[in-house]
């Protein structure tokens, strides 16, 4: 309950205070030597993953930045390059209509289509189903195909390349790296170096966090049958978290299982072919069932279908898994995050350096998207009303709107997760009624699609 405080806290901070900073927040405590040479560039990015490739690319194509020096940093000594004929990764993402509108403004979602892009028509679980359009599309080839565009503009990513030091100089950044001897000064930082960001700790940003004692398992599943319509994202709540089932194709999906830390070493030590039988379990056994709340809802149901007429329902079975891809089996700890500022002088953070989110509502990676579409379009402003494009009074503009949303989706998601985690008989039977009613009724399933859909 104070975990939650803390976040609603947060939220209404943002909405109702002014914005203040220190000027000594954007040095680090550990400043770097004077330079001998440094590179002039404008904008410096921090972190070539899925959010950092596609900041660098929507930079690429803004005829705003066109004549701006934009430097993509990424630590790894190598960087994934994906075709259609290689086996499925184990981490994937379900990108709704706001990061796919964004991709193909980018001129990267022909790229990811041309590989592999499977389409989600409905969402459904053991207790309601929607409508709801979203894409599963594999890490490995979001990144490889934002990169392959960067590439077709021109643009290579500086690999083996990591922010050691940074101090605030007067109108710029300048920036030791690891292992080279030319360092940047530049206009503009922005991090998107993860969850455990260390700009943002050289920074001194505070943050809220806590784990939630959960993993999530992943692997990749194959299908006992063909499946020409696979195009249904099986979701199931248990007591124990929830376990999701993604479309790949017509012979695979993509599992997402969230386990307490007490039940993670007994799965993981399973064998492939009891790991299996675990998941069907999971998916189809009455075992998690608690008889006295399946019949009050039932009850329940018959009551107000007297009343009023109940929406038609598709009865929707999950598919029957065979087997796991060899070595696709792993786990993550799940825990929330978030930065209680998103820019600095000079300094902005995006994606999983601002926030992080449990995975239940798939949202983690769209938030990153849209903190992308939103500086953007932020900077771009700038530059049209004749301003630094690096202007904090703009990018107090883009921590405002962002804090907001990503606070309100947070507090969201983390009660969705306590709610759902509960064993208190009580509570687990009016989450099942609730549950029920919304998806017999289509006015109330419908706004709710909508605000499962809305813009992260």
């Amino acid at each position: 309950m104070r975990q939650l405080l803390l976040l609603r806290h947060s939220l209404i901070s943002i909405r109702f205070s002014s914005y203040s900073v220190s000027p000594k927040a954007t040095v680090s405590h550990d400043q770097p030597n004077p330079p001998i040479s440094a590179e002039n560039v404008d904008i410096t990015i921090a972190g070539g993953g899925l959010v950092g490739s596609a900041m660098a690319l929507a930079f690429a194509v803004s005829p705003y930045f066109k004549n701006h020096k934009v430097v993509l940093l990424e630590s790894q000594s190598k960087l994934p390059k994906v075709s259609k004929n290689q086996p499925y990764s184990n981490r994937v993402c379900a990108l709704n209509a706001q990061s796919v509108d964004l991709f193909q403004k980018l001129g990267a979602w022909d790229l990811m289509k041309s590989i592999r892009v499977q389409k989600v028509s409905r969402m459904q679980n053991d207790q309601s189903q929607e409508n709801s359009l979203a894409y599963i599309v594999e890490n490995d080839v979001i990144q490889s195909c934002l990169l392959e565009r960067l590439k077709q503009l021109n643009i290579e990513p500086r690999l083996n390349s990591k922010v050691k030091k940074f101090e605030n100089e007067e109108n710029s950044i300048r920036i030791l790296l690891q292992d080279e001897k030319i360092n940047l000064r530049t206009g503009l930082l922005i991090a998107a170096d993860g969850y455990q960001s260390s700009i943002r700790e050289m920074a001194g940003i505070s943050t809220i966090q806590w784990n939630y004692d959960q993993f999530g398992i992943v692997a990749t599943l194959q299908l006992a049958d063909n499946m020409p319509n696979n195009v249904v994202a099986w979701q199931r709540f248990l007591p124990t978290g929830p376990i999701a089932c993604l479309p790949l194709s017509n012979t695979h999906s993509s599992l997402v299982w969230t386990v307490p830390k007490s039940m993670l070493k007994s799965l993981m030590s399973l064998s492939d072919e009891q790991f299996v039988d675990a998941i069907n379990k999971a998916f189809t056994s009455d075992v998690y069932k608690q008889n006295g709340v399946v019949s009050l809802t039932e009850r329940m149901r018959s009551c107000w279908q007297q009343i009023i007429p109940a929406s038609p329902t598709i009865a929707q079975y999950p598919p029957t898994i065979i087997n796991i891809e060899p070595k696709s089996r792993a786990a993550f700890p799940l825990s929330l995050l978030n930065a209680n500022q998103y820019v600095r002088p000079r300094l902005v953070l995006v994606g999983d350096s601002a926030h992080r989110i449990h995975p239940m509502a798939g949202q983690g990676v769209n938030m990153g998207f849209a903190d992308v579409q939103c500086l953007v379009n932020v900077l771009e402003r700038a530059i049209r009303d004749g301003a630094d494009f690096n202007s904090l009074t703009y990018l107090v503009d883009y921590e405002r709107e962002r804090q907001a949303r990503c606070l309100a989706k947070l507090l969201l998601i983390d009660s969705l997760n306590r709610l759902y985690s509960t064993k208190f008989l009580p509570i687990v039977a009016l989450r099942s009624i609730g549950l029920s009613f919304i998806n017999e009724f289509s006015p109330f399933k419908s706004f709710f699609a909508k605000q499962a859909a809305s813009s992260a």
